[in-house]
């Protein structure tokens, strides 16, 4: 009881002192909070291949007595090509087998004991996969993010003024045959700390989600509804009588999809601001109803500016309704752009800073500023490998350390950590943007295999992003949602890019689209130009989707257990079912077909 209301107290100060102090002062105090895990990052970037080393050998020794580290004789290895000549490359594939004897409850396979959770991956763009969670890989993801904290501290100092809007992924989504908890990886924490809890057979309540998160202006129990709507909804409705500061999303569409929600959702919001009130068709319970309705508020003033803001553009513009609004975190990297395009419409100038490259996984690079999607690999954190991009399909690749990567090349990266995934292909490339001191400095650019090649073009999904953010930028237009897809059914295999616009464009722009998306693509890939020129592919189609389709597509993502915050909608796809899927309005093939 004196923790809570010590708790409450130092709550009520911050909250008090927070907001007036000058910017200059919260920056300093950031740095002095975060000193030691920066003094650390720095020294290690001056010297990243001992400190790697030193990182690995520690991971070997804490696991040498399972049983991955039994067969390939963990103990006795003493340097980074000891462990490079012991322990092979590995996929997901490779070590499911050991994954699934742990998920019963079988202890010391891939780490020591039984590890206490599982993060499951969002399953977005396959199969999902379960990763082990213990104490150990937590602190080698933290060790990046305190870094990243203090940046985004310097970037945004006033950030203390108000709310952080996000999404979240607060629940269990199961539980393994052996009993043991999976979700995202984002609750990991709390889940670790609620080990005991769990084993008395204690399953949180959404009211209990709610009192746990002491600082949360926004109820944690929102994110559980399973109703799109109704969630964002909610969210839009507490969001409005919160002083919001910052808004982060991993995915930037996230951050374009809560902007189209609050336009969206506007009357009804509008209304319940006037009178205090919680729109009737919301699909919650009745006990939560009541106790969401005792929070809610009379606020005409920002009822006003949902109004004024709604009749200046068209659109609700956040920085309209949170005029503390002082930046954005997301993703900025790999097909993020085509999102990022559309910020300036929704949010004006304000400043972007990137989450840095991390997953499931792992924590790979530390971003230092709002400038690019790069950032610092991590190599306080987990042992990090690299493979040329061109030799990953040799039988044995040249395998490189953070130490001995070039500026300009690209790599595919392997990861090792105290989550038991041994010289682990992750299957995404990164680019080696610069050097901070003696570490690269990478940034994520697409998976791996996400590649359409008829004739060896090799299309990528970061080329068809870029070339269909061209094209709809000098037309104007701004696309719900897109998917370049593939038609072999003529005599010339062919790409076919469906797209999501309303109201929709006539014949000449739609035209017109196609032809600068296919002068675009020939740009950004000049094999793909080349195939062209040879007719050797034929003249790229386009097909303009139903409405609302990339927004079903993402509901049964949903339903199919993705997690809301890390939803990708895929841009590349083999697919030729896809068009059938997503409904199609209207076609148009090349103005000389």
């Amino acid at each position: 009881m004196v923790r809570r209301w010590l708790f409450r107290l130092l709550r009520f100060l911050a909250n008090f002192l927070l907001p007036i102090l000058p910017r200059g002062v919260i920056r300093a105090l950031a740095r002095l909070l975060f000193s030691k895990s920066w003094g650390r990052f720095v020294i290690a970037t001056q010297h990243p291949r001992q400190v790697q080393q030193a990182k690995l050998l520690r991971i070997l020794q804490r696991n040498r007595d399972t049983e991955y580290g039994r067969r390939f004789g963990f103990a006795d290895i003493r340097s980074i090509d000891d462990f490079q000549k012991r322990v092979p490359l590995v996929s997901y594939d490779d070590l499911e087998p050991y994954i699934r004897r742990m998920m019963k409850g079988e202890p010391d396979i891939l780490v020591p004991g039984v590890p206490p959770y599982f993060a499951r991956t969002s399953g977005t763009t396959g199969p999902a996969k379960y990763v082990p969670v213990t104490e150990a890989y937590l602190e080698e993801f933290r060790t990046a993010r305190r870094v990243w904290y203090r940046q985004v501290a310097q970037a945004f100092p006033g950030v203390v003024r108000g709310t952080i809007l996000t999404m979240h992924s607060p629940r269990v989504e199961g539980e393994t045959e052996g009993g043991i908890p999976f979700g995202s990886i984002t609750i990991s924490t709390g889940m670790m700390r609620g080990a005991e809890r769990r084993r008395e057979g204690q399953r949180p309540t959404p009211a209990d989600l709610d009192s746990w998160e002491q600082l949360q202006k926004i109820p944690m129990s929102i994110f559980t509804i399973e109703d799109l709507d109704t969630k964002y909804y909610l969210l839009m409705r507490f969001a409005l009588m919160t002083r919001v500061s910052l808004m982060a999303a991993i995915n930037p569409s996230t951050l374009v999809l809560m902007c189209r929600k609050l336009t969206a959702f506007a009357p009804d919001l509008i209304r319940d601001l006037r009178q205090g009130s919680l729109k009737e068709d919301l699909r919650i319970d009745a006990e939560s109803r009541q106790r969401y309705l005792r929070r809610m508020k009379r606020l005409p003033r920002v009822a006003g500016l949902l109004e004024s803001s709604l009749q200046a553009h068209g659109r609700v513009r956040p920085p309209d309704v949170w005029p503390r609004l002082c930046g954005l975190l997301c993703w900025k990297g790999g097909s993020a752009p085509f999102y990022l395009k559309q910020f300036p419409e929704w949010f004006g100038q304000l400043p972007v800073m990137d989450y840095g490259f991390a997953a499931t996984e792992g924590s790979f690079s530390v971003v230092l500023s709002p400038r690019g999607s790069h950032g610092v690999a991590a190599v306080t954190g987990h042992f990090l490998e690299f493979i040329p991009e061109s030799l990953r399909r040799d039988e044995h690749p040249q395998v490189l350390t953070a130490d001995q990567l070039e500026k300009g090349q690209r790599y595919y990266l392997l990861v090792t950590g105290s989550h038991g995934l041994y010289r682990y292909d992750m299957n995404d490339i990164v680019e080696v943007v610069d050097f901070y001191q003696r570490t690269p400095q990478i940034a994520f650019c697409h998976k791996g295999g996400n590649m359409i090649s008829f004739t060896g073009e090799k299309v990528g999904e970061s080329h068809v992003v870029e070339a269909v953010s061209q094209a709809a930028r000098q037309l104007g237009l701004e696309l719900a949602g897109f998917c370049v897809s593939v038609d072999t059914g003529g005599q010339l295999p062919r790409y076919l890019l469906l797209a999501e616009q309303q109201p929709l464009p006539g014949e000449e722009p739609s035209r017109r689209f196609l032809q600068l998306f296919d002068e675009a693509l020939a740009k950004a890939n000049i094999e793909y130009a080349a195939k062209r020129n040879s007719q050797r592919l034929g003249a790229p189609r386009l097909a303009w989707t139903q409405p609302g389709a990339f927004e079903r597509w993402r509901q049964d993502r949903l339903g199919a257990g993705a997690f809301d915050a890390h939803v990708k909608t895929p841009h590349l796809s083999k697919d030729e079912s896809l068009a059938d899927y997503l409904g199609i309005q209207r076609r148009h093939e090349w103005p000389e077909d």
